[in-house]
Parts: C-alpha cells; structure tokens; sequence
C-alpha cells in the first residue's frame, strides 16, 4: 500500500475558483490521497461546493469554521489530516498532475522531512504566465542545505511559501509546527524560518508544478496591513535563530536581512501613501519603526541597491519627515 498524502486547501469566499482546484485534486495521478478543503466562514457558495465534492467523492473531508483567517485553516486541515504526508494548496492556483507522485518518490527516496519543489507565476493583470528561474536539484542534511541552497532558495522565492512543498506530517506535529494566526500577514515565511530549524533532511526538486496566481487588486501585500511590521520582524527574528545552529552563517544571515529590509521598506511604502490615515499618525508608526533595533541591525548587515541607500540613512539617522516624503514621492510614480 502506498504512503497517504493529504492536500489541506483552505477556503474563504473562494466559489469561482472551488471547481477548477477540486478538478485539479482529482487530476493528480498519484493513487493515495485524502482532500482537506476548510472553509474558513465563506459568505458565499463555497460551503455547499464543498459538501458537494465530498459528496461526490469519499477522498474529500470537508471542515467548517467560523472565519479565524488563513493560518488557523491552514492548521485546522494540518490537524484533520490523516496522511503520512500533507501538501497545501491555495484554492485560486493551479498545480500540475504529476505534483504529489514526483515529490513522493523524492521524499521517500531520501527520507526528507521537506521536499521544496519549482512554479511558475501567472499574473492575473497583464495575462502573463514566467517560470520561476530556479535551478539546481538537491538532496541533503538540513545543514548542507544552509550552506549550500539556502541563498538560492531565498533569492528565488523557493524558502518562502507553504504551497510549493510537501512535508512529513509527523516531522510537523513533533516540532509543533503550526501557522501562527496572531500575525496577519507573511505567516509563510515565518513557518519557513521555523520550520527549518528542525528539518534534518531537506530535498530541493527544481521542476515546476505550481502555478502562483498574482493578483495586484486586493492583495494584502499592496495594501498596508495593522501588524505587518511586527510580522516580518518575528521571520526575521526566526531567521537569525535559524541561522544561529550553524557557524559560518555571515553570509545567510545577510540575504535573510536583504530580504527583511526590502519588506519593511514596503510597508514604509504603504504607511506613507496610506489615504484614511493622519499624517502625524504616519509619522508616529514610521518613527516607531525607524527606532526598532531589529532592524537598525539588519541595515548594517544587508548589502543594498543603491536605491535603497537613501532609506538606509533616513531610518538610520531616524529621519521621519524624509522618509514620509521620499515614499509619498515613490507613491506617485
């Protein structure tokens, strides 16, 4: 009997896309498979077309909650899986046949707590489909990995989603490896960080099977978001420790403050621009960020564009009004 693998897909308003990804579900040319689909308090017809597919097809369960946000479905469906291997799934992507039977047969093969597999974007605005130029396969300790793979995996987008790997159910639950619900946005990458302190066995699968659908209109990403900064502090604070099981770790820990650089300074981005909020409040929140020593350290770390340099010194010499203006300037264009 093969291993089981269970695909936890959560659900919030998601009617127009239930069909396509239930479609997909049922493509998948592996042959043991159980279907988590959470719906996360839909307002709209997504309950019944969930019932409907587990109706329709006894590999489908069905939960129903009140609507506690995507990590808390992300880890009711973690907790209702009964396989010995889970894959996440967003409901507005795609995923190709063959996704769950090609990283099976790695994991088993190497005995991976996580296998880490390639995708492509689709850009719902410009109609727009570009594969992710990752390259390179790799099977190996979890500090082979860090010393070898990571840089990559981050440059590469690779290190920051749930949806583009399979995971050893048992490796999660032992480590108590859970979505943290308390942070609304970026909750991926701080399970990535977390999550890679205690993987043993990491596998990297450069073939692409996933299709990330990027959509600009209503994405939290392009709209501020209250706890974003706080949130990409805990990855980043996650990230460092991460780094911290290893020596020689200069290197991994400047890409991981590369990258919380570039977030935070998205977020200045979205304070300054932000319409229904006071001036002297926007410069409160960005002064209160231009005082955090998290990132005051990560600025003398990270090797950045020379169009980030200005910003560097604004938050180092915690000049407010000038960042208030250059990214109400950057707003405009």
């Amino acid at each position: 009997m093969s291993v089981k693998v269970s695909i936890v897909v959560p659900v919030y308003n998601g009617e127009k896309y239930i069909d396509s990804c239930v479609k997909n579900l049922k493509a998948q040319t592996y042959d043991n498979l159980e279907f988590v689909l959470v719906d996360d308090g839909s307002s709209d017809g997504t309950a019944a077309m969930c019932d409907k597919a587990s109706a329709e097809d006894d590999r489908f369960v069905v939960i129903h909650q009140k609507n506690a946000g995507l990590s808390a479905a992300r880890n009711a469906g973690t907790k209702r899986a009964s396989g010995d291997y889970v894959v996440y799934v967003d409901v507005d992507d795609d995923i190709t046949e063959d996704l769950v039977a090609d990283n099976i047969r790695i994991a088993l093969e190497s005995d991976a707590d996580v296998v880490m597999y390639n995708f492509w974007y689709y850009n719902v605005d410009t109609d727009d489909k570009k594969e992710n130029a990752y390259e390179g396969d790799f099977v190996g300790s979890g500090e082979e990995f860090f010393h070898k793979y990571l840089g990559k995996t981050i440059k590469h987008e690779i290190f920051n989603a749930p949806w583009n790997k399979l995971y050893k159910l048992e490796f999660l639950r032992e480590n108590k490896l859970e979505f943290l619900p308390e942070y609304p946005i970026y909750e991926d990458i701080i399970f990535a960080s977390r999550m890679l302190q205690h993987a043993k066995t990491i596998a990297v699968n450069s073939k692409r099977y996933y299709v990330y659908y990027v959509r600009s209109s209503g994405s939290l990403i392009t709209k501020y978001v209250d706890g974003y900064f706080d949130s990409v502090t805990c990855f980043y604070e996650n990230a460092l420790k991460y780094c911290d099981k290893y020596d020689d770790n200069e290197k991994q820990k400047k890409s991981f403050s590369e990258l919380y650089v570039k977030l935070v300074s998205t977020n200045l981005k979205q304070i300054s621009n932000k319409a229904d909020m006071d001036k002297s409040r926007k410069l409160a929140l960005i002064r209160e960020i231009c005082n955090n020593e998290k990132l005051r350290s990560a600025l003398r770390i990270a090797e950045l564009e020379s169009r980030r340099l200005f910003a560097k010194h604004f938050i180092l010499t915690r000049n407010a009004v000038a960042i208030y203006h250059m990214y109400r300037f950057l707003g405009r264009r």
